[in-house]
């Protein structure tokens, strides 16, 4: 009777430890968040309005790189160009930039999250600005220019936040409202 009092004491004993173990683990896990890094890559094409393209007005090849940004928690990875991506840009970008005479076209196929590689996103801020570098030097043979801009979804207030700026200038192409 002493074997099966012990037996069951011990079993009942053990039956509640892994509880005790797991749920710090569980806890832990919901404090913190899976946080996930990105940047955005666009190719457009730029082009003076009113002029019609020609070999005295040919369009600019130019692609934008944004800064390595956390992704958005309320917006689905597969929506997030279309529904955060494109509105940004084309409202902090494009819009002050064909305000100053000129056009720049691009569509949903021309934007990319981390450029050509099929990762998602990255875990850590270092691994996404790697990539980031990677990619804009693997651009810097497609003949084109590059512009990097600044996302800040918290404050949409234009050129002022997104700042473009030249980072690579090809001397192939023209360079519409930039530097020459």
């Amino acid at each position: 009777m002493r074997i099966k009092l012990t037996a069951i004491f011990i079993s009942l004993i053990l039956s509640f430890l892994p509880l005790r173990i797991s749920r710090p683990v569980a806890a832990k896990a919901m404090q913190t968040p899976n946080t996930a890094y990105l940047f955005v890559e666009i190719e457009t094409k730029v082009y003076r309005k009113d002029v019609e393209i020609s070999s005295e007005n040919p369009e600019e090849r130019r692609w934008y790189f944004s800064n390595v940004v956390v992704q958005p928690e309320d917006v689905p990875t597969y929506s997030l160009i279309k529904q955060r991506i494109m509105p940004y840009f084309s409202r902090n970008v494009m819009d002050p930039f064909e305000a100053r005479g000129f056009a720049l076209d691009y569509g949903e196929q021309d934007v990319r999250l981390n450029g050509e590689v099929s990762q998602a996103n990255y875990e850590t801020r270092e691994e996404a600005e790697e990539q980031r570098n990677k990619e804009i030097e693997y651009r810097k043979g497609q003949g084109g220019n590059i512009y990097s801009f600044e996302i800040d979804f918290r404050s949409p207030k234009g050129e002022e936040i997104s700042k473009p700026k030249l980072i690579y200038r090809d001397k192939e192409q023209p360079n519409y409202g930039g530097p020459k």
